[in-house]
C-alpha cells in the first residue's frame, strides 16, 4: 500500500490528510490490494512502464497475465479495483470504469462463471453432540474451555472468525439470562451511518451442556488473572496468553469440527456459517431474524452463498420423528 501513499503524497497533501486517506480501506482490503500492486509493478517494471500513468491497453494485457494464471472473476476484481486507486489512465478515464475494462470483466464472468463452494452443509447436531460431551466445563482444559466457547459462539451467532476476535470485555453486560458483548472495531457489514452491532449471547435452560452462558461465564472466570489489562475476550491459551486473531479463531473450530468427525478437508470453518443458517431456516425461524443475526442486508445472498441441503439429511417422516 506504501504505492498508494506515495500516490496521495505527490498531490502534495500533509501527512494527516493521507493518513486519513489510507484508514478509508479496512485491513483486509489493505491485505487483498497488496498482493495485486505487487504484481502490477513487476508487470510494469517487465515492460519499463510508468506504474502510476499508464494505458488502457496495459490494464487490460495485465488482468489477461492474471487470467492465464486460473484466477476467478472475484480476484480479477478485486485486481482492477486496486489499479482503480492505484493509477491514472492517460486518457483520463478511471480504470474501473473505463468501457473497455466493464466489457474485458463481463467476457472474464461468461468465461469463467462463479462456481459455489458447497452445494450442501453438515448438519449442526453433529458438533453439537460433541460439544455436549464437553461437560461439565469447570472440568475442561482451558484450550478446551476456548474451543468449545468459540465454537458456541460461530454457531449461536453465525459469526465470522474476524468478528469473534474484535468481542471485548469493554462495556460487556452480564444479566441473570444473558451477556451483551461488544465489538472493539468495525465488522465487515459495517456500513457508513449504521451502529456497530453487539451480540446477545443467552442463557439456554433446556440444555446446560451446550449453553453459550454457562461457558462464557467459566471462561471470564478462568482467564481474569492471565489476561491482565487485555480487554479482547479472547486470549491465547498458552504463554503470554496474548490477543488472538481471526486465523487462530478459524483454527479452533475448524479443531472442533474435526473432533466432532466433520470432514474438514471438504469444509472449512467458514461453512459453519453456513450450516447454522441453513439449520434455523429448516426449524421455521423466519428469515428476517436469519438475515438479523448473520448481518446480511438481503435474502439473495443467504439464498444464493449460504442456504444448503444438509448432507446426509432424513426423509420428512424421519425429520419429523426426530
Amino acid at each position: 500500500m506504501s504505492y498508494i501513499r506515495n500516490s496521495f503524497k505527490s498531490r502534495a497533501l500533509s501527512e494527516e490528510s493521507v493518513e486519513i486517506l489510507m484508514a478509508s480501506w479496512r485491513k483486509s482490503t489493505k491485505k487483498q490490494y497488496q498482493c495485486y500492486i505487487k504484481k502490477w509493478v513487476l508487470f510494469c517494471c517487465e515492460r519499463k512502464s510508468d506504474i502510476f500513468q499508464t494505458t488502457i491497453e496495459s490494464v487490460i494485457e495485465f488482468l489477461t497475465y492474471l487470467y492465464k494464471q486460473k484466477y476467478s472473476y472475484e480476484t480479477l476484481n478485486t485486481a482492477r479495483s486496486a489499479l482503480s486507486n492505484l493509477c491514472k489512465l492517460v486518457d483520463g478515464h478511471s480504470v474501473g470504469s473505463h468501457p473497455l475494462v466493464v466489457r474485458y470483466m463481463t467476457g472474464v464472468f461468461n468465461l469463467r462463471p462463479r462456481r459455489v463452494k458447497y452445494t450442501e452443509t453438515w448438519d449442526v447436531a453433529i458438533l453439537l453432540r460433541y460439544l455436549k460431551t464437553l461437560t461439565p466445563v469447570s472440568s475442561l482444559t482451558l484450550k478446551m474451555l476456548c474451543c468449545k466457547l468459540v465454537t458456541l459462539i460461530v454457531l449461536t451467532q453465525a459469526s465470522r472468525s474476524h468478528s469473534v476476535s474484535l468481542l471485548t470485555l469493554d462495556g460487556m453486560k452480564q444479566e441473570d439470562s444473558f451477556f451483551v458483548v461488544y465489538y472493539s472495531g468495525l465488522l465487515k457489514q459495517c456500513r457508513k451511518g449504521k451502529v456497530n452491532p453487539f451480540v446477545m449471547l443467552k442463557k439456554y435452560n433446556l440444555d446446560n451442556a451446550i449453553c453459550v452462558y454457562t461457558t462464557l461465564e467459566e471462561y471470564i472466570s478462568r482467564t481474569r488473572i492471565l489476561r491482565g489489562v487485555n480487554m479482547n475476550l479472547f486470549i491465547s491459551y498458552i504463554k503470554p496468553y496474548n490477543s488472538v486473531g481471526p486465523t487462530t479463531i478459524a483454527r479452533w473450530v475448524k479443531f472442533m469440527m474435526s473432533k466432532a468427525g466433520i470432514d474438514v478437508n471438504k469444509f472449512k470453518t467458514h461453512s459453519a456459517r453456513c450450516a447454522t443458517t441453513s439449520k434455523a431456516k429448516q426449524s421455521g425461524l423466519p428469515l428476517a431474524e436469519i438475515l438479523k443475526v448473520a448481518g446480511w442486508s438481503s435474502e439473495r445472498t443467504f439464498a444464493q452463498y449460504y442456504e444448503k441441503p444438509i448432507e446426509n439429511c432424513e426423509d420428512f417422516q424421519s425429520a419429523v420423528l426426530q
